[in-house]
Parts: C-alpha cells; structure tokens; sequence
C-alpha cells in the first residue's frame, strides 16, 4: 500500500491485534507505560511523535503495531 494510512485503517490494524488478545488500546497503553492521551494523539495524527514523550510513545506503538503511520 502506497501513501500513509488514513486514521481508520490505523484503527482497523490496532484493533485486529488487540481484539484476539482481549486488549483495548487504553489497556495496552497502561501495560506499556504509556499515557493514553499522547497514544491517541498519535495514532490520530494531532502529534507526530518526533520528540519526547510522543516520541517514545510512537516506537512503542510501531514495535507492535508494525510501521501504521508511514507506509
């Protein structure tokens, strides 16, 4: 697929890997550390998780999810 995911198949991937595992993002977000708003603030675009803390929210993100902001 050529160009970037829009914010729904973003959430369709998420939620494939989550759902089997009976995970939600806001659980997976606590597991992993992370503050859930800066999660959602990535996956939907409003940061782009270049610096600091949404930074590290994005690698987190991407080592799970695979690549869902760049592809």
């Amino acid at each position: 697929m050529e160009g970037k995911l829009d914010i729904e198949q973003r959430e369709k991937i998420i939620n494939q890997k989550l759902e089997p595992i009976g995970e939600t993002i806001i659980s997976w977000a606590k597991k992993n550390s992370l503050d859930i708003k800066h999660v959602l603030d990535v996956i939907n675009g409003k940061l782009h998780g270049t610096r600091g803390v949404p930074l590290k929210a994005r690698m987190k993100i991407e080592e799970y999810f695979g690549n869902i902001f760049d592809q």
